[in-house]
């Protein structure tokens, strides 16, 4: 199912209609469609040992010297152009180290992939706004989230160098134009799952939207200290000395670079969720959840196996950034390769299965209540609200990128309410995914669901919004709703958007990759979505920005890191 595609851009340049950034390929189509973007070739692989489902890691390719066309010899290889790898390789020029930046795609793609919300506690902004959460309690929540899994030394390294990280991310936005400002959110109400304001946003007003604006200006920046960006270089393995990493082999066009890294290699891959074999091997619940697939283009593993071939270990727990936005047709059942993203998915209006039944407290976690669907048949929900929902949505408030209104202290939401309504909710209505009717019943019938259940569940749930008291699952008052002004709509869900997946490379607190048995792979460096130690089995999406911070934080202290090593 194929639907029209819009940018953030054209929206803000005030228009309703326009050609798809980059950031914003794939937002409108079905699910898990892998980007069409492809990298250099790799000459002599289709010789090499391949992987299957079973077996996706496959073995090293084993390149002939006589392959290398071209031999660079430097401090510093970074590997990966995106959130992570700029933040690095900026950091290593700044430390006087000779650094080269390879990416993957070329140099109108690679590195446009810095995400909007970062993550930091003792933030310049955060004190200044007297709002800088107890980096402790941040912490705290990180293990609970994580089941325990995450390595509570690596949020430790976080909380000490993630302020000074946005702080000089801001200075260098600041000096070009842009905003990067805290997100401060009203924290009157109580409510149940605990809420941090750690968030700083690009302010998309500042861009029109446009993107890559951000990783021009980190590339610029590392260039001017003379920083060297490769282009169209794909990873291919990493070379080892001994027990150490002095280099890397890339696939480039005509057969092979070989890379020289005197101090260390900066692997920033991303993680895999364009690899279908690794998801299936390794998160089989996260493709049956999988509604779209909006993953950055050369999310396919590379890195982590190129680590795992060299020796280190990986997480034995995984997890992935899966928002609860999945939309599919009122005829439709499940999440394979129909779904279209409907951002509203992640307001806490009313939730009922396909017998009309309430089955959860809609305020919480994104990805929960896709978990929570594993109890329903075929995964499908729907979501119904009536005609005072703009209304609702800004009395719920909530936290992070499903938020549509400005926050409390004036910053911007990543995604505006008139950028939804002009865009996605018109063409939703038009083209019945979206559905309205002047009755309860006539809704019911519309989304499949039998009349008197459903009409049972909004009475039921009417009375606990008059009593201000959720009484059957516990959702915070203020984000209970009644539905009684038609017109009254709904929607089917199933799945969820599915950004990246989190796990990956073990680390220790320098940001070297670690062997299964714990011990530091010299000259071998990991951050980003491609490093472990952090995540497991959900996204604590209410420490708005908790990935990416831990992306230019750990990329960042990298790039420190390995230009100062004795090579």
């Amino acid at each position: 199912m194929k639907q029209k595609q819009i940018s953030r851009r054209a929206f803000l340049k005030g228009t309703a209609a326009g050609a798809l950034g980059i950031a914003a390929a794939g937002l409108l189509s079905g699910c898990a469609n892998e980007n069409e973007q492809t990298a250099v070739p790799t000459p002599g692989l289709d010789d090499q040992p391949q992987s299957t489902s079973s077996d996706w890691l496959g073995s090293a390719p084993v390149i002939d010297e006589k392959q290398i066309v071209a031999t660079y010899d430097c401090d510093v290889v970074v590997i990966g152009a995106g959130t992570a790898g700029l933040f690095a390789a900026c950091a290593a020029a700044e430390e006087g180290a000779d650094t080269i930046l390879v990416e993957k795609f070329g140099e109108e793609y690679g590195g446009s992939g810095i995400r909007d919300t970062l993550a930091a506690v003792n933030s310049r902004q955060q004190i200044e706004n007297n709002d800088n959460p107890d980096p402790l309690d941040v912490m705290t929540e990180m293990v609970r989230q994580s089941n325990g899994y995450g390595d509570q030394r690596l949020y430790k390294v976080w909380a000490e160098h993630s302020g000074e990280t946005i702080d000089w991310y801001a200075d260098l936005l600041q000096a070009n134009g842009l905003r990067l400002r805290h997100e401060v959110d009203n924290h009157t109400e109580p409510v149940r799952y605990p809420i941090h304001d750690v968030g700083h946003s690009l302010q998309m007003s500042d861009t029109q939207g446009a993107e890559g604006v951000t990783a021009k200006i980190l590339k610029d920046y590392g260039v001017g200290l003379g920083l060297s960006v490769h282009y169209n270089t794909a990873l291919t393995s990493l070379v080892k000395e001994g027990e150490q990493v002095v280099g890397m082999i890339a696939a480039v066009e005509g057969g092979y670079a070989r890379y020289n890294a005197k101090k260390g290699v900066i692997v920033c891959t991303g993680g895999y969720s364009l690899n279908k074999e690794m998801l299936n091997a390794l998160q089989p619940e996260t493709v049956k959840m999988t509604n779209i697939n909006y993953s950055y283009p050369g999310s396919t593993g590379d890195g982590i196996k190129a680590c795992l071939w060299a020796g280190a270990a990986m997480d034995e727990t995984h997890a992935a950034m899966l928002f609860d936005r999945g939309a599919i047709k009122p005829d439709q059942v499940g999440c394979d390769e129909q779904g279209v993203l409907f951002w509203m998915g992640s307001q806490p209006f009313l939730k009922v299965d396909l017998n009309g039944n309430r089955f959860a407290n809609e305020s919480g976690c994104y990805d929960h209540i896709l978990h929570d669907a594993f109890n329903l048949p075929q995964m499908t929900y729907a979501m119904v609200w009536d005609a005072n929902y703009i209304q609702d949505m800004e009395r719920f408030d909530t936290h992070g990128c499903s938020r549509m209104f400005p926050h409390a202290n004036g910053a911007e939401s990543v995604w505006p309410l008139e950028f939804n309504e002009a865009v996605f909710m018109s063409q939703y209505r038009e083209q019945g995914i979206v559905v309205s009717a002047e009755t309860i019943e006539e809704l019911a019938d519309k989304l499949g669901i039998p009349q008197e259940n459903l009409k049972a569940t909004v009475q039921r749930y009417n009375e606990l919004a008059d009593k201000q008291k959720d009484e059957d699952f516990g959702k915070e008052p203020f984000r209970l709703s009644s539905l009684r002004q038609a017109p009254f709509e709904g929607v089917r869900m199933s799945g969820g958007y599915f950004i990246c997946t989190l796990d990956g490379i073990k680390i220790n607190v320098h940001m070297n990759a670690v062997t299964p048995q714990g011990k530091p792979i010299e000259g071998l460096y990991v951050a980003g979505d491609c490093s472990g130690g952090y995540f497991d089995g959900s996204y604590p999406n209410l420490l708005a920005g908790c990935a990416a911070g831990r992306s230019v934080t750990f990329g960042r202290l990298a790039g420190k890191l390995a230009a100062h090593r004795e090579g």
